[in-house]
């Protein structure tokens, strides 16, 4: 039963960074693996969503103007 649960488990499947960033780099430092920022925050189309999960939460929960957004 363990394997099923793991299976309804969760996961991100997409990052969205909304307009409105002020590109302070808080999800870069947080999540470097998923967030870069350089004029502009984007997020790496080749991130594993899924490994990065948690540190992918804290950066939407840290960003200073909310517009990081997840779907899982």
């Amino acid at each position: 039963m363990n394997d099923k649960n793991s299976v309804d488990r969760m996961c991100i499947k997409k990052v969205t960074i909304e307009p409105g960033c002020i590109t302070c780099g808080a999800c870069e430092f947080i999540a470097p693996e998923v967030f870069k920022v350089t004029d502009i925050c984007h997020v790496d189309e080749n991130a594993d969503l899924g490994k990065n999960e948690e540190n992918i939460k804290q950066a939407a929960s840290a960003c200073p103007v909310n517009v990081i957004t997840y779907k899982e």
